[in-house]
């Protein structure tokens, strides 16, 4: 119970004072609305870990948003794509955008059945993150789509359900085993 009610509060509040923001119009109000999805969703997901006492989901987050931050860093360094504004050369991929979908991949993947009827609404608050950035002129399409895709990809990568089995492949002397585990 604790659980439904801190996702449909921070899901009311982020709705909320994001929709605002950028209805008041101008790229500043996007770029509001976007760094509040880009930190919301994240405080989001851990505190949707919190609320479950969930030691490793929180550890699961940890590993999959410090991912997502260093590549988006390196490849940003790396590509020196120029933002349409002309602010600087670290327009790709979409730092805001990938953390958004990492946040929303991971509540989805780690609780599964537990935020169904959420779901879409994660996925439409991290693809607004993505609007948000490209009205703010602050990246293009592709720059959103590249970020949403790599925050998504290393969410998925680093967290697995709280309720289901891991399977794992371990080399023997004599070649390969496979083993599936559950905790219950």
């Amino acid at each position: 119970m604790r659980f439904q009610v801190l996702v449909t509060a921070a899901a009311l509040t982020l709705g909320v004072s994001t929709s605002t923001s950028a209805l008041a119009g101008g790229s500043n109000s996007w770029g509001t609305a976007s760094d509040v999805l880009a930190l919301g969703l994240p405080a989001l997901a851990a505190g949707a870990a919190w609320a479950q006492n969930d030691s490793d989901g929180m550890k699961s987050l940890t590993y999959a948003l410090g991912s997502t931050y260093a590549a988006t860093t390196v490849l940003k360094k790396s590509i020196h794509a120029t933002r349409p504004d002309g602010s600087d050369n670290e327009s790709f991929p979409s730092g805001h955008t990938a953390l958004a979908f990492a946040a929303a991949r991971f509540i989805d993947k780690r609780y599964g059945a537990d935020v169904a009827a959420y779901t879409p609404w994660l996925y439409a608050a991290a693809g607004l993150t993505g609007v948000a950035r490209v009205q703010a002129n602050q990246h293009r399409a592709q720059d959103v789509l590249a970020g949403g895709a790599l925050g998504y990809a290393t969410a998925h990568y680093f967290t697995e359900p709280v309720k289901g089995g891991q399977l794992s492949l371990m080399p023997t002397p004599g070649g390969a085993a496979v083993a599936w585990h559950r905790s219950f």
